[in-house]
């Protein structure tokens, strides 16, 4: 198997199953085909089921109901990356999806010896998926570790397997899990691929984990503290 494609799930209120949908859509249209798609679920029901059953004769899919640590996003990815047997692994979230049905392929054609990792562009959608703005193009910057990403959702990232051997994502984190793996990674192995095409599409909704900290009156006192627990992590 070349590549893996690990999706976290959850039900997100109501909305899991047309998000998983939206997302099961554009694999099933790659061009690239040899891959897996290994789904960690933490929804406290069962309704994706329904969802892999639609796809289950067109995609390779490996599903596991994950009932540990429910409601922490880095455990639930960790455990589908945990779960993965490609070469490359592709980490996608639920609410987000391909822009570019030769996604896979770029991805897989951009790697190389020198590297180990890739982030690629990446725009914005609303719920409806079908209008698209403000595109963001994979870029460093020395201020990662105080939450400056500029690279955006760990849905652009993929990475080769013996990266996620060592590194996972910290299950402390909920803000800043993102910008602390980046920052773990570049450490250990060196510069990634920046891939300065669109190939994902990140949904913001009010349903997303981030809309609702931000709309949290503690919102800023949790990201003080993710920061600092990342500045301590790697910097002191």
């Amino acid at each position: 198997m070349r590549m893996s494609i690990a999706i976290p799930t959850w039900e997100i209120k109501g909305k899991g199953n047309q998000f998983l949908q939206d997302l099961l859509r554009t694999l099933e249209i790659q061009t690239f085909q040899d891959f897996e798609v290994v789904i960690s679920d933490h929804s406290k029901d069962n309704k994706l089921i329904d969802v892999i059953e639609e796809f289950q004769n067109k995609l390779n899919i490996l599903y596991f109901k994950n009932i540990n640590n429910r409601g922490n996003g880095p455990a639930n990815t960790n455990n589908a990356i945990n779960h993965c047997s490609g070469e490359i692994i592709k980490v996608m979230f639920q609410d987000d999806f391909f822009y570019d049905d030769k996604a896979l392929q770029k991805i897989y054609d951009s790697f190389d010896e020198d590297h180990n990792w890739l982030v690629c562009g990446s725009n914005h959608t609303k719920d409806d998926g079908n209008s698209f703005y403000r595109k963001v193009y994979p870029k460093w910057n020395s201020k990662l570790l105080e939450g400056v990403n500029t690279i955006s959702s760990p849905s652009v990232m993929a990475v080769k397997r013996k990266v996620f051997d060592q590194i996972k994502f910290d299950e402390k984190l909920v803000m800043m899990m993102d910008c602390e793996i980046y920052y773990s990674i570049k450490n250990i192995f060196g510069d990634p691929i920046y891939l300065h095409n669109i190939l994902v599409s990140n949904r913001i909704h009010s349903e997303q984990i981030s809309s609702q900290y931000s709309s949290s009156s503690d919102f800023s006192s949790i990201l003080s503290k993710e920061i600092d627990y990342c500045k301590s992590k790697h910097l002191r």
